[in-house]
């Protein structure tokens, strides 16, 4: 099984210039935790997560950008469509990310897998009938 078989195709993402305070009130309207975000041809320049705006929502979030908020785009770790979903899944465990956006060779966002969609995957699963071995 690969990523581009779980991953969200069609994901939310925002802008740097969005405001900390949109980016907060969106992810709670959609009830989402993980933000990518693109620039104005999409490509992936970052990562808005919950952890992040709690880190400066002490500030005004009225006036902070995503952009000083983010994690950049090197700091993110992020997969191809075509890479296994077992090792998406080591990816996700050992580091405790919630996410992995999922970009093409040059970047762009294609995608996101995320916990709920490796939850889906394994309710589909658990809910298949057991074979016997007989």
């Amino acid at each position: 099984m690969k990523v581009k078989d779980v991953m969200e195709a069609n994901t939310y993402f925002l802008y740097e210039e969005d405001t900390v305070l949109h980016a907060s009130k969106f992810m709670k309207e959609e009830r989402i935790r993980n933000l990518p975000i693109v620039d104005q041809t999409k490509k992936l320049v970052g990562l808005i997560t919950l952890r992040e705006i709690i880190e400066t929502i002490f500030h005004n979030p009225d006036q902070i950008s995503v952009r000083s908020a983010m994690l950049k785009q090197e700091q993110v770790t992020c997969v191809k469509s075509n890479t296994d979903l077992k090792d998406a899944i080591e990816i996700m465990m050992i580091n405790r990310f919630g996410c992995l956006p999922v970009v093409d060779d040059k970047g762009k966002l294609i995608g996101i897998i995320s916990e709920a969609n490796l939850l889906k995957v394994l309710h589909k699963y658990s809910s298949l009938p057991i074979e016997s071995s007989k």
